[in-house]
């Protein structure tokens, strides 16, 4: 009877981490995509002028409309809040599967040029 017990704990433990690690291979695809999109809304030609290579951290979320609404942008440099804000606050993205009121942070790296 131990053995039974042991068994059927084995296997749930099993099913739980193969479903968990589906999940997140799911979310990580919406992501990807989400994040494509948001690169595409930025364009490849940002107007700042920079001595080096800078990176930032975006905190948004997507509202009830598709809509991305900024939350914070942290960074080293002054005027890239403003920027990222101007070109991304309430786009809306086709991103299907995205959770509302979900908070996303999405690192950026911009280059000096």
């Amino acid at each position: 009877m131990k053995s039974i017990k042991s068994i059927i704990t084995i296997l749930a433990i099993s099913l739980s981490t193969i479903f968990s690690m589906n999940a997140t291979e799911k979310n990580d695809l919406k992501t990807k995509e989400l994040r494509t999109e948001i690169i595409s809304f930025l364009g490849n030609n940002i107007s700042l002028e920079l001595e080096k290579t800078s990176t930032a951290e975006i905190s948004f979320m997507i509202n009830n409309e598709n809509e991305i609404v900024i939350i914070s942008v942290n960074s080293d440099i002054e005027n890239l809040n403003t920027l990222i804000k101007s070109k991304l606050n309430y786009k809306k993205v086709n991103v299907k599967g995205t959770k509302k009121g979900e908070i996303y942070k999405m690192p950026l790296k911009i280059k000096a040029v």
